[in-house]
């Protein structure tokens, strides 16, 4: 519908740089940049804007690229920082679990030590002391006995 003398619409304008017809827009209004004239509702700038645009866009969109990609590169180091932290944390509850299984059996052998420690100590108890039971066994008795019994004596 325009031509060179007549001037550019906003879409034109977005359809020729390969961007929305708002972000032309925004760069227009940012930018005060005026009209050649109005048709309806319908906005048209000179070729002195659409190549103002052009270049501004562009350059906004080379710097969009440059920062996408360091956005990837960002997130591509923290991803490779996530895994080494994950494969470390793997590594170290794998170290955690056999040292824990260490501690166990220590702690088991040490107790059979002291166990046989103490059954050779009791068999030499038990060898030097001589065996009084019956007179054990009636004190037992004796305290054994219940409530009533010890109350109504037989």
């Amino acid at each position: 519908m325009s031509n060179n003398k007549n001037g550019y619409s906003i879409k034109e304008i977005a359809d020729a740089i390969g961007v929305s017809k708002m972000k032309v827009y925004r760069t227009i209004t940012k930018n005060h940049y005026k009209e050649q004239y109005k048709v309806g509702q319908t906005l048209y700038f000179d070729e002195t804007v659409k190549t103002l645009l052009e270049k501004e866009l562009k350059e906004l969109t080379v710097t969009e690229d440059r920062n996408k990609e360091q956005k990837d590169y960002l997130v591509n180091e923290l991803k490779d920082r996530v895994q080494s932290q994950q494969e470390q944390i793997v590594k170290l509850t794998r170290l955690l679990d056999q040292s824990q299984q260490l501690q166990f059996m220590a702690e088991n052998k040490i107790k059979q030590l002291e166990n046989k420690m103490t059954g050779e100590q009791d068999k030499k108890d038990s060898a030097e002391e001589p065996v009084q039971t019956s007179n054990v066994d009636n004190t037992v008795a004796k305290a054994e006995r219940g409530f009533w019994s010890r109350l109504f004596k037989w």
